[in-house]
């Protein structure tokens, strides 16, 4: 028939490699590792048959050894690549074709070294083939059920025109209608090579086709997959704008009801502070009036007045300050941080408490050090302590108790300025702790609800803490903890 069956080897070679090599360099891009396995392997297939078309240029155990294992291995290689399509291989997969693969590989060997017929060889290789290529048909069936590519029909059609061709040649050879040699010139060399070549161009078309699907796929859902962030980020964005509406609008909240808590806070002192602040001032109308009594008599005891005129400053100093403290905690709440001295502070609240606490037979005890400076908003802390303080004379007012007392303790504790207010009074009812910080509700019939729940804000906007521990009838404990910060505590 004129054919140079060895020629066509060589062709079908080049056909391997050029298909293989094309779907690589085209699809390296996208680094899949799937790719990568069924360009390797095709190349390797391309080297085996190479050696298939080189028989009697190289001995025959290298064709019948090497050209045979070079073959399997390659097209184990891409059958398992395109199983991967799918999903990765199952182990029951994986033993069938390997075994079986190396059952072919031993066979073919023990033929080929006990002097079999050529023939007899040449049947058991195409029998095999023809057995092992209808494999793509079924990966083409589960890659199309997995992801609907049209490229997976082409696989299956490669599968059939594979085991097909091949199966005629092993009819055709077993028979004796055929070639009884590998490079013999006969009608089933023409089916057979046909085919291969029919079969070598779909089943790389499709899998070319398959990845371009996936990775237009995986293209697609990733655009979508940013649109969606994109989406959300307005969304994120717009939401931001309503928060921070919404926290100046609490800021808001937190201002009014800051001076309504304290106006109502300062109710209850007023009188003791218009003591604290009236007896100076009377002090220095009396003094005033002796130096009067001196000048008019023209006896001036230069020593005496200048005593009196001493005293004169220092109790207009301490009218000063009390009206300064005043002026302080009802300045306006907005955030307003700054180095203070929270025991200075500490003192400055207790003294304005201390006249109302006297009269109602409270002892007040402050235990803290000379100094104590960091980072704050003196004006709500001034209020988160008003506050607590308010709340332990008010736990009196429902209990006779023998000796009532409130003990101010504040120390620096590992990095925390630390401040416990504790009372002897009624305590809190055990059915309302859970809602002594709430918003508008108070475990006092006459309260707001307001004080505490101001605390803890202005606690936990300060980064720190507030708790309490409270036995009824016995009094209650709470616990300020703010943190010290980078700017440093410094405690004298």
């Amino acid at each position: 028939m004129g054919l140079d069956i060895r020629t066509i080897y060589m062709m079908n070679a080049v056909v391997y490699l050029m298909l293989h090599g094309i779907i690589w360099v085209s699809l390296a891009r996208y680094k899949n590792r799937v790719v990568t396995l069924w360009s390797v392997w095709g190349m390797v297939s391309a080297a085996g048959v190479v050696l298939l078309g080189s028989e009697g240029l190289v001995p025959d155990w290298v064709v019948a050894v090497f050209g045979q294992v070079l073959m399997a291995a390659g097209n184990f290689g891409r059958q398992y690549a395109m199983r991967s399509i799918a999903g990765n291989p199952s182990v029951r997969w994986l033993w069938r074709q390997g075994l079986s693969n190396l059952a072919y590989l031993a066979l073919n060997g023990t033929l080929f070294f006990s002097g079999a017929d050529r023939a007899q060889m040449m049947v058991v290789f195409f029998a095999f083939y023809a057995i092992n290529c209808i494999d793509y048909f079924f990966a083409g069936r589960a890659i199309a059920r997995r992801r609907g590519s049209p490229g997976a029909r082409s696989v299956q059609w490669s599968g059939l025109v594979f085991s097909g061709t091949l199966s005629v040649k092993c009819l055709s050879v077993g028979l004796g209608w055929g070639a009884q040699d590998l490079y013999d010139p006969s009608w089933d060399q023409v089916v057979l090579f046909t085919g291969q070549f029919l079969a070598i161009s779909l089943v790389n078309f499709g899998f070319m086709q398959i990845q371009i699907d996936q990775f237009q796929q995986e293209r697609v859902k990733t655009e979508l997959a940013l649109a969606v962030q994109r989406d959300r980020a307005v969304l994120a964005e717009r939401n931001s704008l309503d928060l921070t509406q919404l926290l100046r609008e609490r800021e808001e909240i937190v201002r009014r009801l800051t001076l309504s808590n304290k106006s109502a806070g300062m109710g209850a002192l007023v009188s003791g502070i218009a003591h604290e602040i009236n007896q100076p001032l009377t002090t220095m109308v009396l003094k005033t009036e002796l130096i009067e009594t001196y000048l008019r008599d023209g006896q001036p005891e230069t020593v005496e007045v200048r005593g009196l005129c001493e005293q004169i400053r220092k109790d207009t100093h301490r009218a000063a300050g009390m009206i300064k403290t005043l002026r302080n905690m009802f300045a306006s709440p907005g955030a307003r941080t700054e180095r203070l001295d929270f025991a200075g502070l500490l003192r400055d609240v207790v003294g304005m408490v201390r006249s109302h606490a006297d009269r109602q037979g409270i002892a007040v005890t402050l235990k803290v050090p000379q100094q104590l400076w960091f980072w704050g908003d003196a004006t709500k802390l001034q209020q988160v302590v008003l506050n607590l303080l308010n709340n332990a004379i008010q736990a009196f007012a429902t209990k006779d108790v023998l000796q009532p007392s409130i003990v101010l303790n504040c120390q620096l504790v590992e990095g925390w300025v630390e401040l416990q207010v504790q009372d002897n009074g009624c305590g809190i009812d055990v059915a309302a702790q859970d809602d002594v910080f709430a918003l508008f509700k108070s475990p006092r019939s006459h309260g707001m609800g307001v004080g505490l729940w101001l605390s803890q804000s202005v606690v936990q906007d300060h980064g720190g803490t507030i708790e309490f521990t409270s036995t009824p009838g016995q009094g209650t404990v709470f616990v300020l903890r703010l943190p010290v910060r980078d700017s440093g505590a410094q405690i004298s």
